[in-house]
């Protein structure tokens, strides 16, 4: 795929958006480029900043051993026009670009990207349909997450870290098949007012105010699913307590 006009999208014709994607011309009465959100970014791709971000953080979890392979998932809002840049389905994080990164629609309708996204794009829009302060998701597979998820257990604050980034317990949702709207609102439900949750034999969902948040809070769960284990294995854990707002270890949002 060539550079992209740096105002906006040429029209798609159908069938570009990978296997089983959701694609659609675009009509002469579509928004202007304007209110797209206009095509900022890496060699003139649009929403190329966005995507970048998108990648970085994929790479980044990677690197800190978070999921294996192709697996996990990581999107980001863009506020101004609403798209959703999200990670595509079965590519290598090493070898992705910004330009796999995949535009979405809040009804997942392919905006821009050759590449099927992944196959939890209506997870992520589940939880941006649900949730105005949050324009950036992180779903990964970490192995003591998974493993408390098939204890079907709960993390108690056993570290400063899990109030400061999670906002208290990491909680595991009863088992239900993921890669749907329908799992948003189960995962949200259990998630509450905090910034993620465990899905019981599955991986880990975190959400932020941009997609660098939701990948602290997932690799910060991550550590503090691992502590929890290590120390039940050796006794019962204790907790840290509750921080007061404004304290090191009160969560942001807090107020």
């Amino acid at each position: 795929m060539g550079p992209l006009d740096p105002h906006g999208p040429p029209a798609r014709s159908p069938g570009r958006g990978g296997a089983g994607a959701q694609t659609r011309d675009v009509p002469p009465d579509s928004p202007s480029p304007s209110q797209w959100g206009g095509g900022q970014g890496v060699g003139h791709l649009w929403l190329g900043d966005l995507r970048a971000r998108v990648l970085a953080a994929a790479r980044d979890a990677a690197a800190m051993g978070l999921m294996t392979m192709t697996s996990g998932n990581f999107s980001a809002r863009d506020p101004e026009s609403g798209l959703i840049a999200i990670t595509p389905s079965g590519r290598r994080y090493e070898t992705m670009t910004a330009e796999d990164i995949v535009l979405v629609q809040l009804d997942g309708t392919v905006a821009d990207g050759a590449l099927k996204p992944s196959s939890e794009t209506p997870l992520h829009l589940g939880v941006y349909e649900a949730r105005a302060d949050v324009d950036g998701i992180a779903h990964i597979h970490s192995v003591h997450a998974n493993a408390v998820g098939a204890l079907r257990l709960a993390v108690p604050p056993v570290v400063g870290t899990l109030w400061r980034y999670v906002g208290g317990t990491l909680e595991t949702a009863p088992f239900m098949e993921s890669g749907s709207r329908e799992y948003a609102a189960h995962a949200l439900e259990t998630m509450g007012d905090r910034r993620a949750m465990i899905m019981a034999n599955h991986g880990l969902l975190a959400v932020g105010e941009t997609v660098e948040r939701a990948l602290e809070t997932a690799a910060y769960a991550e550590e503090g699913a691992r502590v929890y284990l290590l120390a039940r294995a050796h006794g019962e854990p204790t907790t840290h307590p509750k921080p007061e707002p404004g304290m090191m270890y009160a969560p942001t949002w807090w107020k």
